[in-house]
């Protein structure tokens, strides 16, 4: 009774243990086949981003650069520009691929697509920079070049200097170019000026700057103006005795160096010391400076003091530079700048 006690138990538990397989293997059936349907009826999420894993390739070839930016975003640096969108997608993603010129290029050519159709993405067809490209289970090859973008820039020098370079030249535009103002004797530089186009000048007050040309041409002049510093000397008469009484010199603006002039003061009279009298000339001579920044300087003349009456009196003035006598239209170079003094005595 024993032993067969001991066999239903064993046949019992055999029982249980091949139910709980049979269910086991029911479940993992109806997983698997859930699986297989969810894989099947629902897609995965695909992103239009380049990603280091998937089955199908963006590939863009160009004149690429030394320097290479980290090509996981997708992004290769060529000469002139720089182009996106390049790496790995899954074969039912999108890709967008573009191409980006740096300043002072534009796209020479852009064009793409798969083995069947090389050029179903190109620039030419309407200028487009950028391309929504689904991937459709295949390959893609695209080919970017840039070119210089050029344009022509004319430099003149208006009347007193002269410009470096000059004339008519090309450039490459969105660039900055240097150029330079060279102003002749007697003549310093008065600004640049734009006549036509988009140019912007880095600095318009100094000789030697940059002009980018932002336009396909322009024209840009380098203007002049005379150093001219006009000194002036007057001279008052006395109301009764014709005698110059206050003599003064005056300029036109401040002057920015000195100035030594000397002025000689003279007049005639009778002298009745002589027998019989006799017109007399009398001289009084003085010196004086005219500092910088002055516009006037006023001094007085001196009499004789002779008992007869003054008679037809004047003034000489003589002006002096760094020891050197003022001629009219004469240049002088005075703290490294030249200048073009005019002296007048009126």
């Amino acid at each position: 009774m024993s032993i067969l006690r001991f066999l239903k138990k064993k046949v019992t538990l055999l029982i249980i243990i091949i139910m709980k397989m049979k269910y086991l293997f029911l479940a993992c059936g109806m997983a698997a086949l859930f699986a297989a349907c969810q894989n099947e009826n629902e897609p995965k999420v695909v992103s239009d981003k380049p990603g280091t894993s998937g089955d199908y390739r963006i590939i863009i070839e160009g004149e690429e650069t030394d320097a290479q930016p980290s090509r996981s975003s997708g992004t290769i640096q060529f000469v002139g520009g720089t182009a996106s969108g390049a790496g790995l997608y899954d074969g039912v993603g999108r890709a967008f691929v573009s191409a980006t010129p740096d300043p002072g290029y534009e796209i020479n050519y852009f064009y793409g697509g798969p083995d069947s159709e090389p050029k179903k993405y190109d620039n030419a067809n309407g200028g487009a920079t950028s391309f929504d490209v689904p991937i459709n289970g295949q390959d893609h090859l695209f080919h970017v070049g840039f070119k210089k973008k050029t344009g022509s820039l004319t430099i003149n020098a208006g009347t007193g200097g002269k410009v470096s370079p000059s004339g008519q030249q090309e450039i490459q535009r969105e660039v900055p170019f240097s150029i330079k103002a060279i102003p002749n004797s007697g003549y310093e530089f008065a600004g640049w000026t734009v006549n036509n186009g988009s140019v912007t000048i880095d600095n318009a007050n100094s000789t030697s700057t940059t002009a980018t040309l932002n336009s396909a041409s322009g024209t840009i002049t380098a203007n002049f103006k005379q150093n001219i510093v006009t000194i002036y000397a007057y001279s008052t008469e006395e109301e009764y005795g014709g005698y110059v009484k206050e003599f003064y010199l005056k300029t036109e603006q401040p002057l920015p160096f000195e100035v030594e002039y000397t002025y000689t003061t003279y007049y005639t009279e009778w002298d009745d010391r002589y027998d019989p009298p006799q017109m007399v000339e009398y001289e009084v001579a003085s010196s004086a400076i005219l500092y910088s920044g002055k516009l006037e300087s006023t001094h007085k003349t001196h009499n004789s003091g002779s008992t007869g009456g003054d008679y037809n009196s004047g003034t000489y003035v003589t002006f002096t530079i760094n020891n050197k006598k003022c001629n009219a239209g004469e240049i002088f170079i005075i703290n490294g700048k030249q200048y073009l003094i005019k002296c007048m005595t009126i």
